[in-house]
């Protein structure tokens, strides 16, 4: 046994060496084309990640630190109940589905940190709070794409019915958590001042975060489209390249792969919320594991949804070009997403734990296996 172990550690260890080394002569005779990737990158980030992430992520922070994101949650409590989850959980479910990915997977690690979640309740939660946003699937993939915003909402809210799917497949699988001892760690605040400065700094963080990978794998994409079918196969790796891509798609398979592609949300989102859940005990498997579920749900019920609504005509133009995106389409996409995030906000007021209070007082992990 202790031979076969290590013929198996050695023929590990030159497989990782050959591809380190393949790795670096690439970087070194492909330095060029590398570097055309980073710009890409960049490019990408400063037209659409920072613009359409940032701002959510510092509201989404300020939610956290301070009181204002319990004023709303009340009416959509029934959900905590629905999914079997604590009603502390409800918020990440909802500003997931509207402030698009990482976000989800950055506020549960965030909670698991302070102790509001436990590992386990945050691994059932995860497989249905990694959401591609109402922002992006209008203004970013509906009106450039398929010349419709009526598309662009039937992605959102076929993607919104695979939310609800999954997290009951999620509860029948692995059952409820025991929302009441995870309750049990008070919810403190901090007041708004240092409430906005924390927000403003974490999300700072966490969009260089999102940019280094989008960076990295702006590189990869690159590659892959050189070679055969890797144009279709770079919108699984980055989903804002992929959906660029749907320019020379016709019919059928633009739609598909738009769904597909979004649905996903790509292995560059999934590195993303790794790299946020990093420390805190929460693994993806269940995520990865229920990931095609929730990707073939959101295809079949787009499929439906278009033609019970008569949208073939949007969906099967043959035009190739997508159309500029104007000031109003972007502008109605965040009047709406301020709206959501304003109707949230006025439900109801927890108590939030203080910043430091992990260092003054040991979290509670009590959840049931």
């Amino acid at each position: 046994m202790k031979g076969r172990k290590r013929v198996g550690n050695g023929i590990r260890s030159v497989l990782i060496g050959s591809g380190l080394l393949f790795l670096g002569a690439a970087i070194l005779f492909y330095g060029a084309e590398a570097a055309e990737g980073i710009r890409q990158g960049i490019r990408l980030c400063l037209s659409s990640v920072i613009p359409s992430l940032y701002l959510f992520l510092v509201f989404a922070d300020f939610l956290a630190l301070t009181d204002g994101g319990t004023i709303l949650f009340r009416p959509f409590g029934l959900l905590g109940g629905l999914f079997g989850v604590p009603k502390g959980a409800v918020p990440v479910i909802l500003l997931s589905l509207i402030g698009g990915y990482p976000g989800g997977a950055k506020m549960l690690a965030q909670k698991v940190r302070r102790g509001q979640l436990d590992p386990r309740t945050a691994e059932r939660l995860l497989c249905f709070c990694v959401n591609c946003s109402p922002a992006f699937l209008i203004a970013g993939v509906g009106i450039p794409y398929f010349h419709s915003v009526e598309v662009g909402c039937v992605l959102w809210g076929s993607q919104a019915a695979a939310v609800v799917v999954t997290g009951l497949l999620v509860r029948c699988f692995w059952g409820c958590g025991d929302s009441d001892s995870e309750e049990e760690v008070p919810e403190g605040k901090v007041d708004y001042l240092q409430g906005f400065v924390s927000a403003v700094t974490e999300a700072g963080k966490s969009i260089l975060v999102i940019c280094g990978f989008v960076l990295v794998f702006s590189v990869i994409v690159g590659v892959v489209k050189q070679l055969p079918g890797g144009e279709t196969w770079a919108g699984l790796l980055e989903v804002t390249v992929g959906c660029a891509g749907l320019a020379g798609r016709r019919g059928m398979e633009k739609l598909i792969l738009a769904v597909v592609y979004t649905s996903f949300g790509g292995v560059c989102v999934w590195m993303q919320a790794a790299c946020f859940l990093r420390g805190t005990g929460v693994r993806m498997r269940k995520f990865v594991f229920l990931r095609g579920v929730y990707v073939l749900v959101s295809l079949g019920l787009t499929i439906l949804l278009v033609r019970q609504l008569r949208l073939s005509a949007e969906v099967f133009a043959t035009t190739g070009q997508p159309l500029p995106r104007t000031g109003g389409a972007t502008l109605g996409a965040s009047v709406l997403l301020i709206v959501l995030c304003l109707m949230l906000l006025l439900s109801e007021r927890k108590r939030r734990p203080h910043p430091l209070s992990a260092f003054l007082k040991p979290s509670n992990e009590n959840e049931k296996p």
